[in-house]
């Protein structure tokens, strides 16, 4: 599960052009990241994560965890 929701950060962080390895596709001093991708990214994060929570997959702590990346993520996302 941790893997799939890590996976799902990576891919939306290489979608959005953030994150360690996107800066060559910021070389060029363009702003490619899209505000719609991030939501739909985050939204798609925490839907995962609150059904792996109540599957009883995850614990309260691992959900509060995974919520606070997603709060990062989109600060990081949406900041010009």
């Amino acid at each position: 599960m941790r893997k799939k929701i890590a996976g799902l950060v990576l891919a939306a962080g290489l979608v959005m052009g953030v994150g360690p390895f996107t800066s060559a596709a910021h070389a060029n001093g363009t702003d490619t990241t899209d505000p719609v991708l991030c939501f739909v990214a985050a939204q798609s994060i925490i839907t995962e994560a609150l059904h792996e929570y109540r599957e009883g997959h995850l614990t309260g702590r691992q959900l509060r965890s995974i919520l606070l990346g997603t709060s990062s993520f989109l600060g990081d996302c949406l900041t010009p």
